[in-house]
């Protein structure tokens, strides 16, 4: 039986117990980073990865089942807004399966979340390369290149270069999932970031068609100050 309860305090000890020994390792140790931060871990930690790991395991059932749960947890706290624990969640996720992809694609989001977007891009592209056609990673990924044109990208060249990206990789995701209402609201924010409000407008339309709650009332707000909803959208 798949005790959560009992998993979950082993997730906590795992947390506690790594970050009050990182400062014995040989190189450091972050847990608050993908991958440990390419720290050296001492051989405490070491033998406290491997107890975690197959007590996880143990209890949950299966390798493929503790790593199901411990990736619920680490989006959970992502969507929460709480980066730091979840990035410490895929951290032990990817010690269970070091080559899963959904662990990359939670690292991606993460990095991309804290404004880290040459990190999360090339983690983007690692689970991609593994997971193709997933139309929701493909969509994720385009919105990190959104966010790397909104926040960061300096020149018109570059945003438009962060554009080109996102709007292929939201043409991929739609091609594998039309029914997916991100697909078309990641779209609306590209053009609207473009100055494209009419056809903005037209993917809000769309996504909401499929989802209604599917757009940020922010957003709607912004782009309404743009330009008005048109009539029959």
């Amino acid at each position: 039986m798949f005790k959560r309860a009992a998993l979950f305090v082993i997730l906590s000890i795992f947390l506690s117990v790594l970050g009050a020994s990182a400062a014995l390792a040989a190189q450091p140790v972050d847990n608050s980073l993908p991958f440990f931060g390419g720290g050296v871990k001492n051989e405490a930690q070491l033998e406290t990865d491997k107890k975690v790991v197959a007590e996880a395991i143990q209890r949950a059932g299966s390798r493929e089942k503790a790593v199901e749960m411990v990736l619920q947890n680490g989006w959970a706290k992502l969507k929460s807004g709480d980066t730091v624990t979840a990035i410490k969640y895929f951290n032990l996720a990817w010690l269970m399966s070091p080559e899963d992809p959904d662990v990359f694609w939670g690292f991606a989001t993460a990095m991309g979340r804290e404004g880290k977007f040459d990190e999360a891009l090339r983690l983007f592209e690692r689970a991609k390369s593994q997971k193709p056609n997933d139309p929701a990673l493909l969509a994720d990924y385009g919105y990190t290149w959104i966010g790397k044109a909104a926040m960061r990208d300096k020149t018109p060249a570059e945003r438009n270069d962060s554009f080109e990206h996102a709007l292929s990789l939201l043409k991929e995701s739609e091609a594998i999932d039309p029914a997916n209402p991100m697909v078309y609201t990641n779209r609306a924010v590209v053009h609207y970031l473009q100055g494209r409000y009419a056809e903005a407008w037209q993917s809000v339309a769309k996504a909401q068609k499929l989802a209604p709650q599917s757009v940020d009332p922010r957003f709607l707000h912004d782009l309404s100050a743009k330009m008005p909803r048109p009539q029959g959208l």
